[in-house]
């Protein structure tokens, strides 16, 4: 039996077959493939989207992350204004004058000189009072004085710190010259 054979014998089948295989393949060709590739891009298109919008949701969360850190630095620095600095030139005064020789007394130093200074702080409402001080004293008295001044509860920063021992006059100790500051807020006449 060969095949031309067949094909004779066997057309009424092969026929419709033969019919039924092209009319498949034209439906793949002109239906099928199509809307696979249309499938294919709208889930590349989906992909894209849900990168975008996680995208976007990780920026609207620093966004409020942000805005809530900023909330927070605003309530804090409105809080060290009111409750920490002191409020004009003679709170100042008052946190750095009678702290000063209330240490010194305490720890057994003695005030040899007092200086201050005002002056203002650039691009700012805020005025800077500096207080220098030369005391003399034992060298763990000077540390204890540092110490308490360093803990106390005023807004007082140590500046500068510097020791020198006289060779003359021994017995007087140790002469230590301590620079302080404080920040505060300049009043309606520049105070």
């Amino acid at each position: 039996m060969t095949v031309a054979r067949v094909v004779r014998e066997k057309r009424h089948l092969i026929w419709p077959l033969a019919l039924v295989l092209i009319a498949n393949a034209a439906v793949w060709l002109l239906v099928v493939y199509p809307l696979s590739q249309k499938v294919a891009v709208g889930e590349q298109e989906s992909e894209t989207a849900a990168a975008v919008l996680e995208a976007a949701r990780r920026d609207y969360a620093n966004a409020r992350a942000t805005v809530t850190g900023k909330t927070q630095a605003d309530a804090e620095l409105a809080k060290f204004y009111s409750e920490v600095l002191p409020p004009d030139l003679s709170g100042a005064r008052r946190i750095t004058f009678l702290p000063l020789d209330q240490l010194a007394a305490q720890s057994n130093l003695r005030v040899e000189r007092l200086n201050t200074e005002r002056s203002t702080v650039r691009d700012s409402q805020l005025r800077k009072l500096s207080q220098v001080a030369v005391l003399t004293g034992e060298y763990r008295d000077i540390r204890r004085f540092i110490h308490r001044l360093e803990t106390a509860p005023e807004f007082i920063i140590l500046e500068n710190v510097t020791l020198a021992q006289s060779e003359q006059d021994t017995s007087r100790g140790i002469t230590v010259t301590v620079q302080v500051a404080t920040y505060y807020r300049a009043g309606g006449d520049g105070n």
